[in-house]
């Protein structure tokens, strides 16, 4: 009997990789082994936390290394570090920062969201002065120049690919903020080149372990031995309540271990022969156009489906709405959905998923009148953000069904 007919929930092709609303990572045998052997361990946690340091060390050439609980709970504990230092006192007093040295500066073209929590609330919560800097398009030096004075604890950066071209560059980032002796955090969640924000000169980055590293959930923060241990002691003050367990930290030594080891092109290989097929099983269909490509920020191959909407008849979101009330459920990359795109990650998938995945594919465009009624019917057919259909499926979860 497999976990999904024991438990009663419905089988998922994962095609968009290790989001945290997908589960995460499917952690592989031998990291799924050490946790089992741990969870029926007892072990000193401040041990374990110091083989772990040894390992992330190896990873990211950083000083010094904690595991969190994940990199959201990363983020506020780096906030809360830069706030409060390895201060004891003040640890114990967040949120209620009654010294001047609290302020947090970020671009205003990054606040997105820490998962779907938004970054200024993650800041926020430690009682930090919260300053956004520029405007949503344009971020000038003279605004960060400005902004950095006496009393700014740190200032974040977040790594991604959607943000808008007129915001300062990392390098530029660290060299203003070096000038003015102030702390730079990085949300580095999605990364897998995990040794270069060290080489930069990075005073704290934060990596995700249940994401491109395999790992169960948790964190990873990287960087000045200073500063890690000042995170490591918000376990006694505000970072109790996020705090990571034995699986965790074990989970970061074992998918450390084998991400060193793991032989990528041979992986890289085969998930291009999987993109190569659901390509080739779309390639007659009018009005989509398929491109592989990699990612700076996924170690897997992925594939770009460009809806052309005067063909297909049907809206790239409402395609990846209906692949999601399937079953099996199929779920894609939906960030680039209102711009007709729509991704699939070959991290998680099968052969036969892939076949799945074409037939269904088509299945929709082939019917995509029947498609676009059932919807108009239900009222469904508005336009639709992202966020509008996270939202609907998390107010939904308990008395109704989200796939209705």
């Amino acid at each position: 009997m497999t976990i999904q007919e024991k438990t009663g929930f419905r089988r998922l092709i994962n095609a968009r990789g290790p989001a945290t609303v997908l589960g995460a990572s499917k952690v592989k045998d031998p990291i799924r082994q050490d946790i089992y052997d741990i969870l029926g361990e007892s072990v000193e946690t401040w041990e374990l936390q110091r083989r772990a340091n040894e390992a992330i060390v190896k990873l990211t050439g950083a000083e010094a290394g904690c595991v969190v609980g994940c990199t959201s709970a990363g983020m506020v504990i780096a906030a809360a570090a830069s706030i409060t230092g390895s201060d004891i006192a003040k640890i114990k007093a967040l949120p209620d920062v009654t010294w001047d040295k609290k302020k947090i500066v970020i671009q205003k073209g990054q606040v997105t969201g820490a998962g779907d929590c938004p970054v200024y609330q993650v800041i926020k919560m430690t009682g930090a002065k919260y300053v956004e800097i520029g405007e949503a398009l344009d971020c000038a030096t003279y605004h960060l120049r400005y902004a950095l004075d006496e009393n700014t604890a740190s200032a974040f950066y977040i790594m991604g690919e959607v943000f808008a071209p007129n915001l300062l560059p990392l390098d530029v980032f660290i060299s203003i903020c070096k000038e003015k002796n102030v702390p730079v955090i990085v949300d580095a969640a999605y990364m897998t080149d995990f040794r270069m924000l060290a080489e930069k000169g990075v005073e704290l980055a934060i990596y995700s372990g249940q994401k491109w590293l395999g790992g169960c959930t948790s964190g990873i923060i990287a960087g000045k031995k200073e500063l890690v241990h000042a995170c490591y002691l918000q376990e006694l003050g505000i970072g109790r309540p996020m705090k990571v367990g034995k699986e965790g930290m074990i989970s970061i030594i074992s998918s450390i271990n084998n991400w060193l080891t793991e032989d990528k092109d041979e992986i890289r290989s085969y998930q291009k022969r999987l993109a190569d097929n659901l390509s080739g099983m779309l390639s007659g269909v009018e009005g989509v156009c398929c491109k592989i490509e990699n990612s700076l920020y996924s170690p897997s191959v992925r594939l770009e489906m460009t809806i052309d909407d005067s063909a297909v008849k049907m809206p790239a979101w409402l395609i990846s709405d209906e692949l999601g009330r399937m079953d099996p459920v199929i779920r894609i990359d939906d960030y680039y959905a209102n711009q007709g795109k729509l991704i699939f990650d070959f991290a998680y998938v099968s052969e036969d998923d892939v076949k799945i995945m074409g037939d269904s594919i088509i299945k929709l465009l082939e019917n995509s009148e029947e498609y676009i009624k059932k919807a108009l019917n239900k009222g469904k057919i508005a336009f639709k953000t992202r966020q509008d259909m996270v939202f609907d499926m998390f107010n939904k979860w308990m008395d109704e069904d989200p796939r209705e």
